[in-house]
């Protein structure tokens, strides 16, 4: 099995080729050629989309051209009206689209108000799992392999699929790589991987994060005891120092402004640490809290469901934990199935419009909830009125997800956004970034059982042990906590504040009027004296800050 890897770049794939690959795929030689065969004759796709990895695919064939973009959502294709495609919207487009750019300004992922749209006007995304046809001047949108799941599907069924996707994504990998690294953080997923990519290597280099500062003993403690007890594991301490901070290096990395790219620091230096060893692939946990995890909005589906004896006794369980009334969690459960979707959206748009201030929201409230609330006193009435516009309009739009597995795709996006960021700077560095659990295989698997049934109050990431029970040691799969690097976040705004307050203070999305730069330095003030901030909804804006200023012809052009 040899990796077949297109560069995500269409300027540099073969243009006169029936079939490009956009992403990681690790196919047989004749996979394709076979796979295209039997795509002329039947339209039967599987041989060409269901390779090992996550990738999306172009098919030429007189013609007619066929986008198959992976139901992750990983490795987006992009097109226009006149059927011109690209793995980038900025090739596409000029103007930037800004209820998009919005959108993500405002954290806005899980409303489902993107839709299609991309970061430019007239260039929309081919939705995940869809393939667009484009022939004869004509343009047809389609579902090919969405991400779906089967309640009738068993646990112990699940668990296999998982733990046979995961086995497959890392062992075509470890055959793949002239040299495997891995990360090696004291967490459970990346603990996993490295079990078993270590199982097929003779030995396996791991890379643990060490902030020398204000160290996350749970997690180093963990790591040594873990790599310690396996002497095929050779762990390397990568430590951090001040100036590999988040916000101490504020530029865009990546397609579009994400709030990865202003913490890369700790990642380029083991990306640089690996690539020093003759590494060429180096695994990841990235995406494994996305896809193991359930969001506390699948309360609010077990109350619509009317599965109201399994609701009260998770909310107990979790109101437990938290020092909580069961209680609270459970009528906010009952009151959020019955507002629904569209009444939930009519409500957000009602928010933004007023522009009513959120405050410090109780957790139960913002546990159960289908998206984040946002900051509006951050944003222009125009982006506010602009914001609740798409609301009303996204709100009379059927849908058949789910809360929990909608935030669960949303969370995928966001993580895809963050492995993009990844990928960009470990190529600088001469090294593949590779993310198993973003496995297209291993996504479908993790999310074939609705989201309250991956919840366990009692035991972490439930389906995973079961999964890798006996391949991975149990001292691993029995952790249920999980390291907290907020320090490093508090660390870091304060030593860059001097750069961020000149950055706010004369504010390219301010000129843009996106924001209210005022009540922005405020929260980046607070965050300098270590009080609690929305850390999700500042770092976005400073991504879209950064990005706007690199990208100022497009912008100047909107």
């Amino acid at each position: 099995m040899l990796p077949a890897r297109a560069s995500r770049n269409t300027e540099d794939a073969d243009s006169a080729a029936p079939i490009e690959v956009h992403g990681d795929c690790f196919a047989a030689k004749d996979a394709f050629s076979l796979g295209l065969t039997e795509f002329s004759e039947s339209h039967d796709h599987r041989r060409i989309t269901g390779q090992t990895g996550c990738y999306s695919v172009v098919v030429r064939q007189s013609g007619e051209t066929t986008l198959f973009a992976d139901p992750v959502g990983q490795f987006p294709l992009f097109y226009d009206e006149a059927g011109q495609y690209s793995t980038r919207s900025g090739e596409l487009g000029t103007v930037v689209d800004r209820v998009y750019l919005a959108t993500r300004l405002a954290c806005l992922d899980g409303a489902g108000l993107f839709e299609n749209r991309s970061l430019y006007e007239g260039v929309r995304r081919v939705r995940e799992g869809h393939a667009l046809h484009i022939g004869a001047g004509v343009l047809d949108e389609r579902p090919y392999a969405p991400l779906r799941t089967d309640p009738d599907l068993s646990d112990a069924t699940a668990a296999d699929m998982l733990r046979d996707a995961l086995v497959g994504a890392v062992s075509a990998r470890a055959r793949s790589a002239r040299r495997l690294v891995a990360d090696f953080s004291g967490g459970l997923d990346s603990t996993s991987l490295a079990h078993l990519a270590v199982a097929e290597v003779s030995d396996l280099p791991v890379f643990t994060h060490h902030n020398t500062a204000f160290p996350v003993l749970d997690d180093v403690e963990r790591a040594d005891l873990y790599a310690g007890a396996d002497r095929r594991f050779d762990q390397r301490h990568v430590d951090v120092p001040a100036e590999h901070l988040p916000y101490q290096d504020l530029a865009p990395v990546g397609d579009e402004p994400h709030a990865a790219s202003i913490a890369c620091g700790p990642a380029r230096l083991r990306f640089a640490a690996a690539a020093a060893l003759g590494a060429d692939v180096h695994l990841m946990g990235e995406g494994g809290d996305a896809v193991l995890w359930a969001p506390g909005a699948y309360f609010i589906d077990l109350a619509r469901r009317g599965d109201l004896a399994t609701l009260w006794r998770h909310c107990l369980a979790w109101a437990r934990l938290r020092n909580r009334s069961p209680l609270t969690v459970f009528r906010r459960a009952v009151v959020m199935a019955g507002l629904g979707r569209r009444r939930a959206l009519l409500r957000l748009a009602d928010t933004l419009e007023r522009g009513r201030v959120t405050g410090d929201l109780a957790w139960e409230v913002s546990v159960v909830a289908r998206w984040d609330a946002p900051q509006v006193q951050w944003y222009t009435p125009s982006t506010r009125q602009l914001l609740a516009a798409q609301a009303r309009r996204v709100a009379e739009q059927e849908s058949d997800v789910d809360a929990g597995e909608s935030v669960v795709l949303t969370q995928l996006r966001l993580h895809g956004l963050t492995q993009q960021v990844h990928r960009v700077i470990g190529l600088a560095a001469g090294v593949s970034v590779q993310a198993p659990f973003l496995d297209t295989a291993v996504v479908r698997a993790a999310m074939a059982i609705p989201a309250h049934r991956r919840a366990d109050p009692a035991v972490a990431k439930p389906l995973l042990k079961k999964a890798l029970t006996g391949l991975v040691p149990d001292r691993v799969l029995a952790r249920e906590t999980k390291g907290d690097y907020s320090r490093e976040a508090y660390q870091g705004i304060k030593r860059a504040a001097p750069f961020v307050r000149k950055l706010l203070a004369d504010s390219a999305a301010a000129d843009f009027k996106l924001i209210d730069p005022i009540p922005v330095r405020q929260t980046l003030e607070d965050a300098v004296n270590g009080l609690r901030v929305p850390w999700g909804a500042l770092n976005q804006v400073l991504a879209v800050e950064v990005w706007l200023r690199a990208h100022e012809r497009e912008v100047a052009s909107t």
